[in-house]
């Protein structure tokens, strides 16, 4: 069994740890409030968005089925992950393109949640890619990619709305 685990980390790419590391620190940052420009703030929905759909189209035949569960998953996610800040303080900050956003308890479990998941199914892929086929399994990898990546575009939808309601409400 260790001989097992420690051939899945010695045969894991580095970039798959640089992403971990650089996750890690991202979500612990969040547990403080800060100013963040908007720019940083869709690091995260992107490394998500461009993971799962490099997914999507190395390891799934797309298809109208694939592309409807994994949009139910991006939907569903993006209601998560709106709501989960919903109810925090969010303003735009006097810093160009930027918010003030209160401390984020939820980013550095979801993070690590969602890593977990892509970091398995990668090894399935990797040791017996014929499971990742099974329509079940399929299907639960397609919905969480696109759920995982949802909640973190949910959670940038809410600050970009924030910050062009603040905008708007300068203006007129």
């Amino acid at each position: 069994m260790i001989d097992f685990i420690s051939g899945i980390l010695i045969h894991t790419p580095v970039w798959v740890y640089v992403i971990l590391l650089f996750l890690i620190s991202r979500g612990i940052r969040a547990r403080k409030p800060a100013t963040v420009a908007l720019e940083k703030l869709a690091i995260i929905p992107a490394i998500f968005l461009l993971w799962d759909i490099y997914d999507l189209l190395i390891f799934r035949k797309l298809t109208l089925a694939t592309g409807s569960l994994w949009l139910v998953g991006l939907l569903s996610g993006a209601a998560i992950g709106y709501i989960l800040i919903k109810r925090t303080a969010v303003a735009r900050a006097a810093a160009p393109r930027s918010i003030f956003r209160e401390a984020d308890y939820s980013a550095l479990p979801f993070m690590m949640l969602a890593f977990a998941v892509k970091y398995v199914l990668g090894v399935m892929s990797a040791i017996a890619p014929e499971v990742l086929q099974r329509p079940g399994v399929s299907a639960f990898a397609i919905i969480t990619g696109g759920l995982f990546a949802g909640v973190f575009v949910g959670k940038f939808a809410r600050y970009v709305r924030v910050y062009r309601a603040a905008e708007v409400q300068e203006a007129g």
